[in-house]
């Protein structure tokens, strides 16, 4: 019989598997990597770090062979300070409340992949994964082998641009007309059909769009810069070196 923290855990590792398609360079599944166009209309080489915060926004629409049109909805804070990456779920409160009664009743605490955000960091050149919850104060610190379970492909790159250069190859300039400064528009044509408004300056997609070649699936991400820069991030250390440091294995069986 599977244990409570065991199943726990396999919701936990399916959450951020959908969590990643977000910064994976297709957003319907991984398409093969056409052959490059010319790079002088693609994003400059030496890719800049741009700090920013924005908030994200995922909706798709999926018509199965029943008919039936499903749709969903989610937003998300992001986050980029040099060479770390934030991501955290915005959720009803009642939700993160429901979660904790639930594990009072049970006598212990799971692994809640929602409970606060997730930070991906670039440290001597090798990408790092730690959970944050400044509600439960504590760290878990992830190691690479288990970065899959939690849908982080082990590429920083993709976490903090999106889309990695090698991915940006297989997009052309498209005649869509941006109206947002700075920006351009990208797209990729195949089984599924990929458009991206790409800001060089910012070094940011601020939409990726994209839907099959049956149109019966619809996937658009947008990101939207907030105004003001927050002072102090959810990860500074003055904060979380009074958390709790975990490792991920503390919450296996």
């Amino acid at each position: 019989m599977l244990s409570p923290r065991f199943v726990h855990l396999q919701i936990s590792k399916l959450f951020f598997l959908t969590l990643g398609f977000i910064y994976s360079g297709t957003t319907l599944g991984q398409i093969p990597i056409a052959p490059a166009h010319d790079s002088k209309s693609l994003p400059v080489a030496a890719r800049a770090r741009v700090d920013l915060d924005a908030l994200v926004r995922v909706e798709s629409k999926t018509t199965g062979s029943d008919g039936v049109t499903r749709t969903s909805l989610y937003q998300e804070t992001y986050m980029r300070r040099g060479e770390q990456v934030w991501t955290q779920r915005i959720r009803p409160k009642q939700a993160h409340v429901h979660v904790h009664v639930k594990e009072r009743h049970a006598g212990h605490r799971h692994l809640d992949p929602l409970e606060g955000g997730r930070l991906i960091s670039l440290e001597d050149g090798t990408p790092q994964l730690r959970l944050i919850s400044a509600s439960e104060k504590r760290v878990i610190t992830v190691p690479s082998v288990e970065f899959g379970n939690l849908g982080f492909d082990g590429s920083w790159e993709r976490a903090y641009y999106w889309v990695t250069q090698l991915e940006f190859k297989s997009f052309k300039p498209s005649s869509r007309l941006s109206d947002v400064p700075d920006a351009q528009w990208f797209e990729k044509m195949g089984e599924v059909n990929e458009f991206i408004l790409w800001d060089n300056k910012r070094q940011i997609p601020w939409v990726i769009e994209s839907t099959n070649r049956q149109g019966n699936q619809w996937r658009k991400i947008t990101v939207t810069p907030r105004k003001e820069m927050t002072a102090v991030t959810p990860w500074n250390p003055q904060l979380i070196k009074q958390y709790d440091q975990m490792l991920y294995s503390d919450f296996l069986d």
